[in-house]
């Protein structure tokens, strides 16, 4: 467990696994930090060196660009200065939602660096009806059951982190496409192999996905039976078992046997 200076900004990252293995970076969603991966780390770090930071603004890291770099470029352009910093110069990604969205800029940015990237629950787009309900949310109309989950998960900018949390996620939903999401002319320039993992209950439609899996060049979709949002958490073995047979055959240089 160690910090950086990515940029100006202190950034939180863990080291898993095996540490002469190739790197396999795992981003977390929005509300999300590194511990997500709790069920990944074992059967991961058997194989691969694992990389778990807490993206801008959570967890552990913070945020000196406020609200206006809360957005999924940016979460991509840190990531990539995050492995430079590291001496990383090829490595593989696991993303799940917010984590899955910045990939799609990370492998156009970094084209070089993004040798095989799993995309866990997210989407190319936000639509209306998802916007609607982000613009909705607030610190003070959220559950106490959901605040009593962010408030521990979040402590880098203190007591009030979760409201900034909270805040980022909402702003989610009057930002511009531009902010978070390549154009679609953009996506099929994609080069690394992608494998899109979705659930068929997730609330992001399951069109969503199959439609960025034709945009890919080279992309696998896997759609989970009753599964949500959160495939690594709800069905970690299906879900391990699926991600290491596609490193296994897509990661070049992989040790996954």
């Amino acid at each position: 467990m160690a910090y950086l200076m990515i940029d100006g900004m202190q950034m939180y990252y863990a080291e898993h696994g095996t540490s002469n293995g190739p790197p396999l970076v795992l981003l977390h969603g929005f509300t999300q930090n590194g511990d997500f991966w709790v069920n990944q780390l074992t059967a991961f770090g058997a194989h691969y060196r694992l990389i778990v930071p807490d993206v801008r603004g959570h967890g552990r890291t913070d945020n000196p660009g406020s609200l206006a770099a809360i957005n999924n470029r940016q979460f991509a352009r840190d990531i990539i200065a995050l492995c430079r910093a590291l001496g990383i110069e090829r490595a593989a990604f696991c993303g799940e939602s917010t984590g899955a969205i910045m990939l799609l800029s990370l492998a156009l940015y970094a084209p070089d660096l993004a040798a095989a990237c799993i995309h866990v629950g997210g989407s190319h787009y936000f639509g209306e009806t998802i916007r609607a309900q982000l613009r909705q949310e607030t610190p003070d109309t959220i559950d106490e059951e959901w605040r009593a989950r962010l408030q521990p998960r979040h402590t880098a900018l203190g007591t009030d982190h979760w409201r900034s949390i909270v805040e980022g996620h909402s702003a989610l939903g009057s930002h511009a496409h531009a902010e978070d999401f390549p154009e679609v002319e953009e996506i099929r320039e994609i080069r690394a192999p992608v494998l899109i993992v979705h659930g068929d209950r997730d609330f992001l439609p399951v069109e969503e996905p199959t439609e960025l899996y034709h945009l890919i060049p080279d992309a696998e979709l896997c759609v989970l039976p009753n599964t949500g949002h959160n495939p690594p958490v709800e069905h970690p073995d299906w879900f391990n078992a699926i991600a290491l047979d596609f490193l296994t055959r897509r990661y070049k240089g992989n040790v996954a046997q």
